[in-house]
């Protein structure tokens, strides 16, 4: 199997598409692009779509770009998986449309367009979406219970926190408020994996106001929500705003490895805006990190070292918190090298699934192994 990454820096959509093309096989199966906000996603999906009549050609915009020329911004990614992976898309184009009935129907489309019934034993899927919907936890769990046991990961859009609107496109259609399923058939060895390094404190917080579906949190433990996460971070009010994206991270859920919600940003205000959905009445956990680089690279080896073949590639999804705590510590070139141990391409997210849920403060990946030719 041929897996190509690739990346540009050209300033226009056609100029990005060609140099892209002139570096992936034309027999791919499916090509993921992950495009700087600034540059032109729709141009340079639909050229690409154009030349690859054959491929599922899909992106989205980012935050950040992950690939052959490490971490970018302002750039271009791209990840081709040739033969043996087939691989179906479908975009759905207004999330705020999707109802939990249609998962079963988008999961036996692509398998038909496969042209094989889907098991957990030889497919993924594979989600972008719009990273400002506070839909994904609607979508990857309708998902789940549309094709049980079949692993998925993916990753929510970004557009380097501005906060105004994310793009994800499938072939020439492009949308703003959407997201892109993708159904793999790999046809080799694979897993799916996600690295986070924080463990609980001892600080605990009750959501006792809040907007699950904007996912704003407006009071905890009774009190302005920015004053509670202040106190347990040991900063002010006024330094809250520089430093909550990288430290206000919270654990949810009953496990060893509680999954993680990040606070993205803080309004005037108070509220906190955050990267995953928090329903009144949850019981929130500070998180303490470290090891960042460390335990990136255990899960990453790990997911690859499960494969009874080597790693032919790796498709990631660095969440945006991750990346300027990496940024802030001075740590970007050991966590490239901690998290591209085999080819790779990706990109810096607002979010990531895994499973059934939405995550914030994690890597999330696919990990194809070699083919034998067989």
């Amino acid at each position: 199997m041929r897996i190509v990454t690739v990346a540009s820096s050209a300033g226009s959509g056609n100029e990005a598409a060609s140099e892209l093309l002139g570096q992936l096989d034309s027999d791919a199966a499916v090509v993921f692009v992950f495009a700087a906000v600034d540059q032109d996603l729709g141009a340079i999906c639909a050229r690409m779509q154009e030349h690859l009549p054959d491929s599922s050609v899909v992106g989205c915009t980012t935050m950040g770009e992950v690939g052959p020329a490490g971490f970018t911004k302002g750039a271009v990614s791209a990840l081709a998986f040739g033969g043996p992976v087939k691989a179906a898309a479908q975009i759905l184009v207004d999330l705020e449309d999707f109802e939990v009935r249609d998962a079963g129907r988008i999961v036996d489309e692509l398998g038909a367009a496969i042209g094989s019934p889907v098991t957990p034993e030889t497919h993924v899927l594979v989600t972008l979406t719009d990273g400002l919907s506070g839909l994904e936890e609607l979508l990857v769990s309708s998902l789940a219970l549309a094709a049980p046991g079949v692993r998925l990961v993916g990753g929510s859009a970004g557009d380097d926190f501005r906060f105004e609107a994310t793009s994800i496109a499938c072939g020439d259609q492009i949308s703003t408020k959407g997201a892109v399923v993708v159904l793999l058939e790999p046809g080799v060895p694979f897993d799916v994996f996600r690295a986070q390094h924080y463990r609980p404190t001892d600080r605990r917080m009750v959501v006792t106001e809040a907007d699950a579906v904007g996912r704003l949190v407006s009071e905890l433990d009774g009190l302005p929500a920015n004053e509670v996460i202040a106190d347990a971070l040991g900063v002010s009010l006024e330094e809250l705003p520089d430093v909550i994206t990288q430290r206000a991270v919270l654990g949810f859920g009953a496990s060893d490895t509680p999954f993680l919600r990040t606070a993205m940003a803080v309004r005037d205000d108070g509220t906190l805006v955050m990267g995953g959905a928090v329903a009144r009445g949850a019981v929130l956990t500070l998180m303490e990190g470290e090891g960042l680089v460390e335990r990136t690279h255990e899960e990453v080896h790990r997911a690859i070292t499960s494969l009874p073949t080597g790693a032919a590639g790796l498709l990631l999804f660095q969440c945006g918190g991750r990346q300027m705590e990496a940024e802030s510590n001075g740590v970007t070139a050991e966590l490239y090298e901690a998290m591209v141990q085999a080819p790779a391409a990706g990109f810096v997210t607002y979010g990531e699934q895994y499973g059934a849920r939405q995550v914030n403060h994690t890597l999330t990946g696919l990990v194809l192994g070699e083919w034998d030719g067989g």
